[in-house]
């Protein structure tokens, strides 16, 4: 087996947090040896044996929500299209601060809060994945999102990056999700 390093450009790696979860994710395929991103490039530099297949690798790149520079995907216009099809969550509330004492703070429910940013390809990852959590727990937790570009009550949380859920229970949190959230791990949490 032979070593082969490649450098592969990334679209909408924006941030430290986003190389972290591409590293994590692409480190989990059999055969990568060393993952280093760049965020101000925008590369990920990945050294691996030449019996994996890039193929594997890029999928891994894309199952947390980035896109391979050099592939082509669908245009922006039919991902809205299937935006408008979808439907809002009727399990997940969108959530203030204003709204963060009453709904989390003073509930006596269980209440799992997914900060995200609508720029974030991996919150995007997340999101269909919280709420079917969220559907098969409907009446045992409450289930809010907060936007961090337009609320300030996740700095209070120690929320260093996103997608983070933190779990909350008797108004104190309890437990936390971070980039590579593990939803069997956070379905255990809410039991």
């Amino acid at each position: 087996m032979v070593d082969v390093t490649k450098e592969i450009g990334i679209t909408r790696m924006d941030c430290p947090t986003c190389v972290v979860t591409l590293e994590k994710s692409v480190m989990k395929v059999s055969g990568v040896r060393k993952a280093q991103g760049n965020y101000l490039k925008k590369t990920l530099k990945v050294t691996y044996d030449d019996t994996t297949p890039l193929a594997v690798i890029e999928k891994a790149i894309e199952n947390v929500g980035y896109q391979v520079a050099y592939k082509k995907y669908p245009s922006p216009l039919s991902k809205l299209k299937g935006l408008f099809s979808r439907g809002e969550s009727k399990v997940i509330t969108t959530i203030t601060d204003a709204e963060f004492q009453d709904k989390v703070l003073s509930s006596k429910r269980l209440v799992a809060v997914l900060f995200a940013s609508e720029n974030c390809p991996a919150c995007q990852v997340i999101k269909p994945q919280f709420k079917d959590l969220a559907e098969k727990r409907v009446g045992g937790a409450d289930f809010y999102e907060m936007e961090v570009a337009s609320t300030e009550i996740w700095k209070e949380y120690g929320v260093m990056g996103i997608p983070t859920v933190i779990v909350f229970r008797g108004g104190k949190p309890a437990e936390r999700f971070g980039a590579m959230l593990g939803v069997a791990e956070m379905e255990k949490a809410l039991t």
